[in-house]
């Protein structure tokens, strides 16, 4: 199970670990020991140091750098220092009969730590990067240099690096053409006044070191009339120069007082979150890496907002807190039921003030229709009553042997009954 494949694995790890001892080997002339100077004297930091040279005896005075010793210092024509700092590293001169009588350089020995590198390629078409941060405080005269060659075969160069001030770094810049696809063989020497220390030797290739920097510029803005939806902008970086050769960007948001986090991957530069809770600020951040190789950017500065609300609700209103169970439900993470993310207080919902409106103008259109039908009602009641005798007679019929009465007629002369038919 699997035996044949496990031999062709180790051999090709032993053979990438020869190519590296050889590869050291070879960089090795490239950071050699400091040649010490004459009449010189190396000591380790913090020691205590008896300086003296030939034909300094009798009475005699020592000079410090450019400025007489304390006499304290002095004894039987020796000079004593104690607990050396890195500061004493000079030139100590005996002084006799106010003539030099000879010279002792003092060099003060410090642990020197052993370089560990990093590199990264921020586009295919740039230089290549390497740097290395310090643990430990930085010696006298310490130098460092980046030892490079294309290839196992090719010869070695050597490239000095300087100290970032603002990042503690020493940096080293490798010259690379987007045309060359082998790896490089790379080591770092660090070299003191009296030490030096080479690197561990490492191979790289381009696509393998490709990390752009960090987009810039992230905005996120709410969308007029979604309140679930956010719009996320930002710009490719500065070092990622043209447009041949594109990115692909993730974007992670989270909401407020939650550690649940949503990712997605798009390849332009504005994407839009659907799926935002009402009320709730989102914090953004984006990431970019080559299309095809390399490795992921670091994380952009994060850039918040909260999507659009027709009012700003001091509570969160009991439709918000639904969503925000829903969240939590449909969430992967274990932690999707945890009480402390939400950090949101239940709280009596508060009606918005429009209902009022609404249902003020609603009563009072209901009750104009019932005083419109009142009067009309009204008015025919009044003319039925007035209308009385006639209708009577309209809609009543006279029993037999039942007389009819007529209004007399304006003819007071004419008294004469006609009877019913």
């Amino acid at each position: 199970m699997g035996g044949p494949d496990v031999a062709p694995s180790l051999f090709c790890l032993l053979f990438l670990h020869l190519r590296f001892l050889v590869s050291a080997h070879i960089h090795h002339p490239l950071c050699p020991k400091p040649v010490l100077p004459p009449n010189s004297k190396v000591a380790p930091l913090l020691s205590n140091v008896s300086l003296t040279c030939p034909g300094c005896e009798g009475d005699v005075f020592w000079r410090c750098g450019q400025v007489e010793c304390p006499k304290r210092m002095m004894k039987e024509g020796r000079l004593l220092l104690k607990s050396i700092q890195s500061k004493d590293g000079k030139v100590y001169t005996c002084i006799k009969e106010k003539q030099s009588v000879c010279s002792v350089e003092l060099l003060v020995e410090e642990e020197l730590e052993k370089p560990v590198m990093e590199c990264y390629l921020r586009h295919p078409a740039s230089n290549i990067t390497c740097e290395w941060q310090k643990n430990s405080r930085i010696p006298r005269g310490n130098k460092v240099t980046l030892i490079s060659s294309r290839g196992n075969k090719a010869k070695a160069t050597s490239n000095p690096c300087s100290y970032r001030t603002y990042s503690k770094k020493y940096q080293c810049r490798l010259h690379h053409t987007e045309d060359y696809t082998e790896s490089y063989y790379l080591s770092m020497c660090a070299t003191s006044q009296t030490d030096s220390k080479i690197g561990d030797a490492m191979m790289v290739n381009y696509r393998s070191i490709m990390q752009p920097d960090p987009p810039i510029e992230v905005t996120v803005s709410p969308i007029d009339f979604a309140p679930r939806k956010l719009q996320v902008t930002w710009r490719k970086p500065r070092s990622w120069i043209g447009n041949f050769y594109a990115l692909l960007y993730e974007v992670q948001y989270r909401p407020e007082n939650s550690h649940q986090v949503s990712s997605a991957e798009t390849s332009n530069c504005t994407f839009h979150i659907v799926d935002a809770i009402k009320g709730r600020r989102h914090f953004v951040s984006v990431r970019a890496k080559e299309e095809f190789y390399g490795s992921w950017s670091i994380w952009s500065q994060e850039a918040n907002a909260t999507p659009w609300a027709d009012s700003a609700p001091t509570e969160p209103t009991e439709e918000t807190l639904q969503e925000v169970s829903a969240f939590y439900f449909y969430t992967d993470s274990p932690q999707g039921d945890n009480d402390e993310d939400s950090g949101i207080t239940i709280s009596p919902s508060k009606p918005p003030w429009y209902t009022y409106v609404i249902g003020g103008i609603s009563f009072g259109f209901i009750l104009l229709l019932v005083l419109v039908v009142l009067i009309r009602q009204h008015h025919k009641w009044t003319s039925c009553i007035a209308k009385g005798t006639k209708l009577n007679t309209l809609y009543w019929a006279v029993p037999s042997g039942v007389k009819s009465h007529e209004k007399p007629s304006a003819n007071h002369g004419d008294t004469t009954e006609t009877p019913l038919p």
